[in-house]
């Protein structure tokens, strides 16, 4: 799942390496992690109170001399902490990149970004990323820094970030920024699974268009289905098969499955059902994938 260092009793276990709690130790670190963060900015305390629904019961609780900082870092409890932690990375200042230590080894947010010199850490991201790093945590940052999001294998990390950068072209319009949205939010915190397969769906489109229907300003997945139905042997794919024509249907399958996957995309008599989390990140593979592909000229017209 990761290469972070974990303690030789876990490594020796057969049990889940990465921790979705807070473990005493990890929040131990956090807190003042908060403490230092929330002072960039004179408001960033009190949005963050009313972001996570944390009231200072100024009767009740904490002596008033105790700030909004100081009563965030350590009046929070262990299980609300990653939501403040979230809630702070979204409202932090991102000016300038922080030059990684020396011998660091690209991992999950760097293959995300696009390399080092695209990272949005700032002073604080890298600490923070240590810290979670340290504590196992199965939680990291995404890849613009400004949430956390459910750490998953470098190496499925580092495929959808080169899909994201090849995608960046003037003819692949914004797949790049489409498909880094909906990583992001299929791997949140609080996960948006609709939110990441319409995101994902677009990714597609827009590394497709030039390829399949690029006098179609209105085209969308379904209409670009048909002309690959339609069309057939028109396509050139890298990997075509041993008749020729493999190639053509795993494409079309992959993009049809993306295409009739989405639950929400339209209204009707019965009610409309929200894809899930693991239907949404299924969808964001597919979608890494096919814009790769598209993007790349693996699969092209003929």
């Amino acid at each position: 799942m990761t290469d972070m260092w974990t303690p030789l009793s876990t490594r020796q276990s057969t049990g889940d390496v990465l921790r979705y709690d807070v473990s005493p130790a990890l929040a131990a670190a956090l807190r003042p992690w908060i403490d230092g963060a929330v002072r960039e900015s004179s408001r960033l305390a009190d949005r963050v109170l009313v972001r996570c629904d944390l009231f200072r019961d100024t009767e009740h609780g904490p002596e008033a001399e105790v700030d909004d900082a100081e009563f965030l870092a350590w009046y929070t409890p262990d299980e609300r902490l990653l939501d403040v932690v979230d809630a702070v990375l979204d409202l932090l200042p991102g000016a300038g990149a922080v030059q990684l230590p020396a011998g660091h080894k690209p991992g999950m947010l760097e293959a995300m970004a696009g390399g080092l010199a695209n990272i949005t850490y700032v002073k604080h991201r890298q600490p923070l990323q240590q810290l979670l790093a340290d504590g196992r945590s199965a939680y990291t940052l995404s890849p613009n820094g400004r949430s956390l999001v459910h750490r998953v294998d470098p190496a499925v990390a580092a495929l959808l970030g080169t899909a994201a950068r090849v995608a960046e072209q003037p003819d692949r319009g914004s797949a790049s920024g489409h498909l880094r949205r909906a990583y992001t939010a299929a791997y949140a915190l609080h996960p948006e699974p609709g939110r990441a397969y319409s995101e994902a769906i677009k990714a597609v489109e827009c590394a497709a268009h030039a390829t399949v229907e690029p006098n179609n300003t209105k085209a969308t997945l379904g209409t670009m289905l048909t002309q690959l139905r339609q069309h057939p042997g028109q396509w050139v794919v890298a990997l075509p098969g041993t008749t020729g024509v493999e190639g053509e249907n795993v494409v079309y399958a992959m993009a049809s499955l993306l295409w009739k996957g989405q639950t929400s995309r339209h209204g009707a008599q019965q009610p409309t059902r929200e894809e899930t989390a693991d239907e949404a990140r299924m969808a964001v593979d597919l979608a890494t994938s096919l814009v790769r592909w598209f993007a790349d000229g693996a699969v092209r017209r003929r």
